[in-house]
């Protein structure tokens, strides 16, 4: 059993560079010119977030921060977001580190305890689960699931399309994320 409990707050680091770079977007639209760079950028970190949002799965290295209300019974492993976990910076429960947990696997990662958890006595968000997550080598199927979506977004560019069929993101961009998506925790 994985513990996810109701009561977490997660906080993720801004990302620090793009997945797919600018230079890419232009050639794959056959833009030549600078004119559009600011909005080819935005239409990458939007279908960035988009794929990381379906995947639940950082696709660069971010720092992240797990607030917790308490922790589980025993040794019942706590469910982490964000894929791969490259470091596990700290655990602290009531202003004390707990030495020893280590993380398994990426779908999701768990974080087991050494010894059996503490009983938490603080109020509000007692808990602080410090880690960086993200691939260190973004999979080429996600990498084409931006691209595409970059591509729809930027043919499609008004909500409304006179004297044309309305259309959902391509069937491509589905089919190749939904391999990577994180199974619910």
């Amino acid at each position: 059993m994985v513990w996810a409990p109701r009561d977490r707050i997660v906080e993720v680091a801004d990302s620090t560079g793009p997945v797919v770079s600018l230079d890419d977007l232009k050639q794959i639209r056959r833009i030549d010119h600078d004119d559009e760079d600011m909005i080819l950028q935005g239409m990458e970190r939007a279908a960035t977030a988009a794929v990381e949002r379906v995947t639940q799965r950082l696709l660069l290295p971010r720092q992240v921060v797990l607030r917790l209300t308490c922790l589980p019974s025993r040794r019942t492993p706590i469910g982490l977001y964000g894929g791969k976990v490259q470091t596990l910076t700290s655990v602290v429960a009531d202003g004390a580190a707990i030495e020893g947990a280590q993380v398994f696997g990426d779908s999701p990662a768990l974080l087991v305890p050494a010894a059996d958890w503490p009983t938490v006595t603080g109020e509000g968000f007692p808990v602080t689960i410090t880690y960086t997550a993200g691939v260190s080598t973004v999979p080429p199927d996600l990498v084409q699931a931006i691209k595409i979506m970059v591509g729809a977004m930027d043919f499609n560019r008004e909500a409304v399309v006179m004297n044309a069929t309305v259309a959902e993101v391509p069937l491509g961009f589905d089919y190749l994320v939904s391999p990577h998506r994180i199974r619910p925790i």
